[in-house]
């Protein structure tokens, strides 16, 4: 083509032809494809799609009060590393005040623990040892906690096959939870439902007065099998191994129990499991999730695999989600589900009706506004005008976006700002037109001295709608990332593509001036 650069004529053909071939997923969008080409297609969200709406809370309450249960086990270790009796340990609400027999070791104990516990408020007064949980050690605890209950929500998510949701902080103490094309949520409710705090105890089999009087001796707990309350266990308090030293577990079947969880430890769980199953064959010893006995079977011989199955009258769905629950680890403290809505697949419906409605009246006035302002000039644009939106949803489908009614409205808004990128370029033009006679380099100009303001325009958006996606929030980044993309796009469009279909357009016609 005359006058325009070879590699400039192949570097368009071959983006625009790629901006149509990947915007087909979308636009068929055939959700249940497995065609990998299908695949890479726009993600619809909540407003659009229907699905589940989850507010969730984390019970800082229940955290706290099991730090103050650390904090009353690891003086009652250094009392007994000291040979000083404690007679009573009161707790409170954010404190704990334990009273000792004498004061002659309750300094050393102090200062041991203060090399624990440094954020820990603590005093002495006269025979008591005052421990207080102050408002910053409150706090680290708080943040700790919420952003661990976030990546184990997010794991739990992602493991029951739920697709694009959104996860996001929301407040001090909660977590939005925004989930696309989920109609029934209650199967993840059960899965955000349980803390699933794995440990393994010793079954006290010996002590059966206490057991049957309901009564706890020290380092001793009773807990409940989980499918009979009225059965009973007295286990050892310290629990031998947890799940944090679990790396994997999946739904198995076992030949005699039928339905079960096979687990597998890391190296050190694996040492820890086979040094606990070597010292105590003939022991039972229990699983406990969540403060209920799943099974107590004894223990026949050393395992020294790290591996094992955990058995409890489970069914393959019970199996699996166990298993999902346990390689997504424990949650710090219990969730509670604050709010809950659903939307229904009609809401979004309607919203992409009238997005596409908007879109469709929007292209249709702006190419016959271009049309009758600059004529030929005008129609080569609305074919960049249409390529960008190709280019657009090519763009989202590919990175995997998901688009939101904000969204919608972001390429809405890049339809008239692509146009405004070309009406720059065109009145250029006409500028050049009164400088110059020769056709090409009317052109040439045009575009040359029109590209910085466009550049400048366009970058600074690009700027602002980066800041959007990186400061803000939900329908915000919606918003954001169909604007970025849009902005990149029209950039192409008006810089390269209008400029390789007026030089096409020119070559083909011969014309020795140009009607603008």
């Amino acid at each position: 083509m005359k006058n325009y650069p070879i590699w400039k004529s192949f570097t368009v053909i071959i983006l625009v032809s790629l901006g149509i071939i990947f915007s087909v997923p979308s636009i068929i969008y055939d959700d249940n494809s497995e065609n990998w080409f299908l695949k890479n297609k726009i993600n619809l969200g909540l407003d659009l799609q229907g699905g589940s709406y989850l507010l969730l809370e984390v019970q800082l309450a229940t955290l706290y009060a099991e730090e103050l249960e650390n904090f009353s086990d690891s003086i009652r270790v250094l009392a007994r590393d000291n040979q000083t009796k404690i007679n009573q340990v009161e707790i409170y609400e954010n404190s704990i005040i334990v009273n000792f027999e004498d004061n002659t070791k309750i300094n050393d104990i102090k200062n041991s623990f203060f090399q624990m516990y440094r954020d820990v408020s603590i005093k002495i007064k006269d025979t008591q040892l005052i421990l207080e949980m102050n408002d910053i050690y409150k706090k680290n605890i708080q943040d700790s906690a919420i952003k661990q209950s976030l990546e184990i929500v997010r794991k739990r998510i992602d493991e029951s096959g739920t697709k694009e949701p959104l996860i996001q902080r929301s407040g001090k103490k909660r977590i939005l939870l925004q989930l696309p094309g989920v109609k029934d949520p209650e199967r993840i409710k059960e899965l955000l439902g349980k803390t699933a705090k794995l440990t393994f105890h010793l079954v006290d089999d010996e002590n059966s007065s206490a057991l049957n009087a309901n009564i706890e001796p020290y380092g001793k707990m009773i807990l409940s099998d989980i499918y009979d309350d009225n059965i009973k266990y007295l286990l050892d308090k310290r629990s031998l191994i947890g799940g944090e030293n679990l790396v994997d577990a999946k739904g198995s079947f076992d030949q005699t129990e039928g339905h079960a969880v096979s687990f597998r430890f890391d190296t050190d769980g694996a040492q820890k499991f086979g040094k606990i199953t070597t010292n105590n064959i003939g022991n039972r010893l229990a699983v406990v999730l969540d403060g209920v006995v799943i099974t107590a079977p004894r223990i026949n011989s050393a395992i020294t695999g790290g591996s094992g199955i955990i058995t409890g009258n489970f069914n393959a769905q019970e199996a699996a989600d166990l298993a999902v629950l346990l390689r997504a680890g424990a949650l710090p403290a219990p969730l509670e589900i604050v709010e809950e809505r659903s939307v229904g697949a009609g809401l979004g419906a309607d919203s992409i009706a009238a997005g596409q409605i908007a879109a469709i009246i929007g292209m249709i006035l702006v190419c016959l506004f271009m049309i009758l302002i600059y004529g030929a000039f005008g129609a080569i644009a609305n074919i960049s005008l249409i390529a960008n939106i190709f280019i657009i949803i090519s763009l989202l489908g590919t990175i995997g976006a998901t688009l939101t009614l904000p969204g919608i409205a972001g390429i809405v808004l890049t339809i008239g700002m692509a146009v405004d990128a070309n009406v720059l370029i065109f009145e250029r033009i006409k500028e050049e037109k009164l400088k110059q006679t020769k056709v090409f380099q009317i052109i040439k100009n045009g575009f040359d001295k029109a590209m910085s303001t466009i550049l400048d325009a366009n970058i600074t958006t690009l700027i602002a709608a980066v800041l959007l996606f990186a400061f803000g929030s939900g329908p915000i980044r919606g918003f954001s990332i169909t604007l970025s993309l849009g902005v990149i796009a029209s950039m192409f469009t008006a810089l390269m593509l209008t400029n390789f279909l007026v030089y096409l357009y020119l070559s083909f016609t011969n014309k020795k001036e140009l009607n603008l």
